[in-house]
């Protein structure tokens, strides 16, 4: 009877063992179909991730070069209108006889050098990236508020970027 009895439990350990395994694949599967499905649900919103990344690198590289040139650059700060009634900043650098103007035209930020009788015009912002909206607003003697609405143009993505200049060589002017 002693020898049946350990049949009998060897029998019992080995179905134990299967059922283990079973419950091993069950699981593994139901992990690798929740992992699938996040990993779905992330490549989906790949494209306006990507895109908010690239909005926001062509806001902080326009942002740097106004703090920069604004700041540290120029004399005096000038906020005007230009022929379209769009906003636009006019500066006196520190250099002699050179005047710059940041506008808008075309969904692109250009800067306009002008020294004594040469005048350059270069680009500002990305081209994949459009730039629909460019305010400024006064925000005291050295301080500057600007307001900048930028669009991918791939995605449609819109995303609106606000910054303050804190003028330290110069001072606004209307």
């Amino acid at each position: 009877m002693n020898a049946a009895y350990k049949r009998c439990s060897d029998k019992r350990r080995s179905g134990l063992i299967l059922l283990e395994l079973n419950l091993l694949f069950m699981m593994i599967i139901l992990v690798s179909g929740i992992y699938c499905n996040s990993v779905q649900g992330i490549c989906k919103n790949c494209k306006k991730l990507l895109a908010d990344i690239e909005i926001a690198r062509a806001a902080r590289y326009t942002e740097g070069i106004l703090r920069r040139e604004l700041s540290y650059n120029s004399t005096q700060v000038r906020l005007s209108k230009d022929y379209n009634n769009r906003d636009q900043i006019v500066c006196q650098k520190t250099f002699k006889n050179v005047r710059m103007y940041w506008y808008l035209s075309g969904n692109v930020m250009y800067r306009k050098t002008i020294k004594g009788t040469t005048t350059g015009i270069n680009p500002y912002s990305d081209t994949d990236i459009k730039v629909l909206d460019f305010h400024t607003i006064p925000l005291g003697n050295e301080k500057i508020g600007i307001i900048m609405t930028l669009k991918d143009s791939e995605t449609g993505l819109v995303r609106t970027r606000s910054f303050t200049v804190l003028l330290s060589n110069s001072s606004v002017t209307s």
